[in-house]
């Protein structure tokens, strides 16, 4: 949720966007002028009397706003510097190409409106120095959703290829789906998982393709699964210790000293190795030593290449 915003900046924002308002509206009723800004008829006669007194420096009644209210209708002259409605702020500036880039959605060929709206759009985007074209559509499958919908709802287990981030790989699971939610407007399907045999968490935006299984997988065991086993690492620092002690979350370790740790991940380990710039060295396990040399090998001959 949002943070409110302090009650003098609500009021200073109201106030500068009066003149503009009035400006455009010359005559319109205090009551009416009250509705448009969401406040009762005395916040808006107390705003009101403040920009009577708001003008240029000097503050006669030569650099004053000529502002008139007393009749119940309001009128505003002499006010040229503040007539321009206020800059707007980048939230709203993007606010503002989503809802136009859903307005031009949904009026189909009308060529005339579609030509205005990306006019306005550029005009928006080269203010705020952002791209003018959004695409609010849902990066979910309608397809994908449904189908975990209805295995949830039948309990069913599901097979699905995944796309991790983390590990920057794609992986085939057999899952039994439980329930999706929403965090932070991102949808997570929680689900117990019979690879990794545990809980665990999927963003639906992430899973290719799935499929529905007729019965539940057995259980599977796969000794590189470090998700569900976890190793042991053995590591040398050889300098930079207070650094590498906070990276791999150490209270106690000394130069020079073989120290173990235990991980989940095998990616973790390796690039935190790389991320150590020398400063650590992995001497077991010895086939993520070598997949570690490999990889170091192979970006050096590509810096080489160029």
């Amino acid at each position: 949720m949002a943070k409110a915003k302090p009650a003098p900046i609500v009021h200073t924002e109201r106030l500068l966007a009066l003149v503009p308002f009035i400006t455009a509206h010359q005559g319109i009723s205090l009551k009416d002028l009250a509705a448009a800004f969401n406040v009762t008829t005395k916040v808006m006669n107390d705003d009101l009397t403040t920009l009577w007194m708001c003008g240029l420096p000097g503050y006669t009644a030569l650099e004053l706003m000529d502002l008139s209210f007393d009749s119940g209708y309001v009128t505003i002259r002499n006010a040229p510097t503040l007539r321009a409605p206020r800059n707007l702020g980048m939230e709203e500036i993007v606010a503002l190409l989503l809802g136009l880039s859903l307005l031009k959605d949904s009026i189909g060929e009308n060529m005339d409106f579609v030509d205005r709206i990306n006019a306005l759009a550029i005009r928006l985007s080269e203010k705020a120095g952002i791209p003018a074209n959004f695409d609010v559509s849902n990066p979910v499958s309608s397809l994908i959703r449904g189908q975990i919908i209805e295995a949830i709802s039948k309990q069913q287990p599901l097979s699905i290829a995944y796309h991790s981030l983390y590990n920057d790989e794609f992986s085939h699971r057999e899952i039994k789906p439980l329930e999706l939610r929403i965090d932070k407007g991102v949808e997570y399907l929680f689900a117990y998982c019979y690879k990794a045999s545990s809980f665990r968490v999927f963003r639906i935006d992430r899973i290719q393709s799935l499929e529905i299984l007729e019965k539940n997988p057995g259980q599977q065991s796969d000794v590189n699964d470090v998700a569900s086993h976890g190793f042991i690492s053995s590591i040398i620092f050889s300098s930079k210790l207070r650094l590498m002690k906070e990276r791999f979350g150490l209270e106690d370790a000394q130069i020079n000293e073989n120290i173990s740790i235990h991980s989940f991940s095998k990616q973790w380990i390796i690039r935190s190795i790389f991320a150590s710039s020398g400063s650590a060295v992995l001497e077991a396990p010895s086939e993520i030593a070598a997949e570690i040399a490999q990889k170091a090998e192979l970006m050096l001959n590509r810096y080489l290449a160029l």
